[in-house]
């Protein structure tokens, strides 16, 4: 069965080598689009009222991520065995960095009452207008109700809300985590699958002297020097024990020669 060989710009690669490029390039876009759910989640999140780590840490492990994919990339390219050692210690910070993500936010301290309340009140003596956006932002009034730690005493007869802010708070907090575990899963997923099978096509079709698939050669045409043969070498007995005869009878015609 020939084999199938895809044409870059002037370079022929073979069909594993090209399925392995397509990888880092599906690396780079997880990358990035993780650190894009990082600034998301960065910008959602309430400060004192989130854990504004998880978001960073989506930032830093998508950059990451999209490192160790270029330089996977550049590997395949340019068969560098250094860059597949770049390649492995990165995907290895960057699946123990999501693991952790991945426990901090499905088994981590769960966000009580008292959490929020405390939050709430270091707010409520430091930065009255930061309550303010909050109320206004979730429509209520107040920490648990009107009464409790408003931002103002005049909050609910301005604006006629009734309701505390604890139930809007306590269900933002609580979709931003499943977000981040819904994300950090599924990326996590993808990462496996594409190092899992970026490693398998590594492994066979690694034959001892580069990591990766030879580049296909290109026919060459070389122009013999002056007075070179250019007839194929003998291969056969009969061949090999022909030209013994030719050479045997140039040296006798030389001898006879020489004796006249």
């Amino acid at each position: 069965m020939p084999e199938v060989v895809v044409n870059v710009h002037g370079r022929s690669y073979s069909m594993p080598r090209v399925v392995q490029a397509c990888l880092t390039v599906v690396g780079v876009i997880v990358g990035a689009y993780f650190s894009a759910m990082g600034v998301y989640l960065m910008s959602a999140s309430l400060p004192k009222f989130s854990y504004l780590a998880i978001p960073f840490l989506f930032i830093v492990t998508g950059i990451l991520t999209v490192v160790a994919s270029k330089a996977a990339m550049n590997g395949v390219l340019l068969d560098n065995n250094s860059f597949l050692r770049s390649l492995s210690a990165l995907a290895w910070i960057v699946i123990v960095a999501e693991a952790w993500i991945v426990l901090a936010t499905a088994i981590g301290k769960p966000k009580i009452e008292d959490d929020f309340r405390f939050a709430w009140s270091q707010i409520y003596n430091e930065n009255r207008w930061q309550l303010t956006w909050i109320e206004n932002r979730f429509g209520c009034c107040g920490f648990k109700s009107a009464s409790d730690m408003p931002s103002s005493k005049r909050c609910a007869d301005d604006t006629g809300r009734i309701d505390g802010c604890l139930g809007p708070l306590r269900q933002h907090v609580s979709h931003l985590d499943e977000m981040a575990l819904v994300w950090t899963i599924v990326t996590l997923i993808i990462q496996v699958t594409v190092y899992s099978v970026g490693y398998i096509i590594y492994s066979l079709t690694n034959n001892g002297s580069t990591w990766l698939i030879e580049e296909v050669d290109e026919g060459l045409d070389i122009e013999p020097e002056p007075g070179q043969s250019t007839a194929p070498p003998p291969t056969t007995p009969a061949e090999m024990a022909g030209g013994s005869d030719d050479v045997i009878g140039t040296i006798s015609g030389r001898q006879q020669h020489g004796g006249s």
